[in-house]
């Protein structure tokens, strides 16, 4: 039994797709197959069932999986001893994004790893934080920066910070929104976020317990394309304070005086899952993240 067709397995039982699993192993779709059909061969199993749906492991399968995925573990823990007693940090570590680059200072960060562990490969991929949560299970990404609460018996992380959220509006309506309430704010156009953003959630925390849910004039993620639909008389959105603050300065928008209790703040964290928090790279990654910090 090779080692490779172990890993296949455990990627076609996550990703539930042969394309997907190809692209993740990079590797060609056919080899896939083979892999599993050789992988059948040797075991007298059938470990997937074709589907319209994808690939979907048998129950025997589902029964292969966890010590599958404790053979790769125990592997993989062999190497990275290795690199320990060799004192070397080596290899790649995936660390997902959920919001801008400056924000996350991954410039500095980057740097500061180049300079600790030269031979470490950092690879930043943009998402959301309900994006990469799902990820970081999978490991199909090795750390996250990730914003609000999270399952501390799952994940090990670090609050980086308190961000502290505020409702931007246009200046073009601060008359006509007055002192603001719920109630009022409800009756104006908002700039929405998707369902897996913090933003999305603060709203909710906002208008849920009043049984209002304001108008949507659109959808935006991007930060500056909100800040831009703000400015422009769009609607209203949640985003943080110190990036309203800013956008201010250009005299187009403004914060609401308006406490978004009860989660004024929103934690920004950098997580991974708590079982790999001892590996020797994102050990040295962690740090990174620690020192640039503060």
């Amino acid at each position: 039994m090779e080692l490779y067709h172990l890993k296949t397995f455990v990627t076609v039982a996550e990703e539930r797709h042969l394309t997907r699993a190809a692209g993740r192993l990079c590797v060609s779709q056919p080899a896939i197959s083979a892999h599993i059909k050789a992988l059948e061969e040797e075991l007298g199993l059938v470990l997937f069932e074709r589907t319209p749906k994808g690939m979907l492991p048998t129950s025997a399968g589902e029964a292969l999986l966890e010590r599958a995925r404790r053979a790769l573990a125990a592997v993989g823990a062999v190497g990275l001893h290795a690199q320990e007693l060799r004192g070397e940090v080596i290899g790649s570590v995936r660390i997902g994004l959920n919001t801008d680059a400056g924000f996350l200072r991954l410039v500095e960060l980057q740097g500061l790893l180049r300079r600790r562990h030269p031979r470490l490969e950092i690879e930043f991929l943009g998402g959301t934080t309900g994006a990469n949560l799902p990820k970081l299970r999978s490991a199909r990404l090795d750390a996250s920066f990730v914003s609000g609460t999270l399952d501390d018996a799952l994940f090990d992380s670090q609050v980086l910070r308190e961000e502290e959220m505020a409702i931007a509006a246009p200046l073009a309506l601060r008359g006509a929104i007055g002192r603001a309430d719920v109630a009022t704010l409800a009756r104006q156009p908002w700039i929405h976020s998707s369902p897996d953003r913090v933003q999305h959630a603060v709203m909710q925390a906002l208008f849920d317990p009043h049984g209002v849910w304001p108008e949507r004039s659109m959808l935006a993620n991007q930060k500056d394309a909100v800040l831009a639909m703000v400015a422009a008389g769009v609607g209203l959105a949640i985003t943080r304070r110190q990036d309203i603050e800013r956008a201010a300065e250009a005299g187009a928008i403004y914060a609401v005086p308006l406490p978004l209790a009860p989660t004024p703040t929103v934690s920004l964290r950098f997580a991974c899952l708590r079982q790999r928090a001892q590996e020797p790279l994102l050990r040295a990654v962690r740090a990174a993240v620690a020192a640039v910090w503060g």
